[in-house]
């Protein structure tokens, strides 16, 4: 997903921050297995995969 998301990053003047949940005992029960997860502003966006038209169209909302 990462790789994914660099055009948007250009496009949109997005910063990313990659969260390991690993040593995290809350992030680890909010999240599980379902990773990788792309959230913005604190609500979840897509998971696993890149949903690009959905992210296009919240990042537009902004």
């Amino acid at each position: 997903m990462e790789d994914e998301l660099r055009p948007f990053i250009t496009e949109y003047s997005i910063t990313v921050r990659r969260q390991y949940i690993d040593n995290d005992a809350a992030l680890e029960k909010l999240y599980g297995s379902r990773v990788p997860v792309l959230s913005l502003n604190d609500e979840t966006v897509c998971e696993y995969f890149l949903e690009p038209e959905t992210l296009r169209s919240l990042l537009k909302g902004l």
